[in-house]
Order: C-alpha cells, then sequence, then structure tokens
C-alpha cells in the first residue's frame, strides 16, 4: 500500500522554479558548446578570480561547490595537464595553470565570460541592482527557512 501525500506548491515557488531551472538549461547548452561541464567552468572560473596560487578550499568556499566537487575536478585537470600544484605552508598544495591551462582557460572559459558580460551590459545599473537585491532578499529568506527545517529535523 502506498501512501499519497497531496500538497500544493505555491505558484511563486513555481514561477521561480521554472525560471533557475531555464537559468541552469541555458547555462548547460552554453557549456556544451565549449565541450566543458558545470564543474570545470566554476572551478576555471574561480582560479581566475581568486587568481593563481589560490587554494581548492577557497574555491569551494567562494564557488559554493563541494569541496569533493572541487576536488575531483581539480584532479582531473591535474591529470589533462591544465594546472600543477605546488606545496605551500603544509599542508597547503596551490593551484597553477600551466601553459595548456592558460590556453584552456582563453578557448574555453573566456568565451563564457564574455557571453555572461553581454548580458550584464544589456541590463541597466538600476535593473541589475534590483535584480540582485531581489536574489540576496531570496536566498537570505530561503537559508533562514532551510536552517529552520534542519533543526527541526534534528
Amino acid at each position: 500500500m502506498s501512501i499519497c501525500v497531496s500538497f500544493e506548491v505555491n505558484d511563486k515557488v513555481k514561477l521561480l522554479n521554472s525560471m533557475l531551472s531555464e537559468i541552469d538549461s541555458i547555462y548547460q547548452e552554453l557549456l556544451k558548446a565549449k565541450g566543458i561541464s558545470d564543474s570545470e567552468y566554476i572551478v576555471m572560473f574561480a582560479i581566475r578570480e581568486l587568481g593563481e596560487g589560490c587554494l581548492q578550499k577557497d574555491i569551494s568556499d567562494n564557488s559554493y561547490v563541494s569541496k569533493k566537487t572541487v576536488n575531483s575536478t581539480i584532479k582531473k585537470f591535474q591529470k589533462e595537464g591544465l594546472i600543477e600544484l605546488k606545496l605551500g605552508k603544509y599542508p597547503n598544495m596551490h593551484i597553477f595553470l600551466t601553459d595548456k591551462g592558460r590556453e584552456f582557460m582563453e578557448n574555453n572559459i573566456m568565451p563564457v565570460v564574455e557571453v555572461e558580460n553581454r548580458m550584464a551590459e544589456g541590463m541597466t545599473d538600476m535593473e541589475f541592482q534590483f535584480l540582485m537585491e531581489c536574489y540576496h532578499k531570496y536566498i537570505k529568506k530561503f537559508k533562514v527557512h532551510v536552517d529552520e527545517f534542519i533543526e527541526r529535523s534534528k
């Protein structure tokens, strides 16, 4: 015997989920055109933003991607000769692009960034500011409700 739980999804939630899914789908198309995965893009983008010599922890903390995903992507890049790890203050391994990694960055990551930049440039400062304020408000409220849910689930 199966139990069917009936619930209604708020129209605002439906619309928001639909829009977030559409954004994800657009990114998937963009990344597929360059032959790269989400994690490859996120890690390379983070290296570019954080600068060479950054740590896996920095990438994970700044991109909201799990340490496991960052680690497996770093290992893949290392195996492909795109990055090299250099020992810093023990036990930290710092990430540096190889020449091949810089070429990968230029040919695969920067064109995606250019598409993102063109999108952002197509918005007025006021539109962009409003969008950011809405997203920040949504994220803050969502985090509060998730934290409450987790606390009740304990």
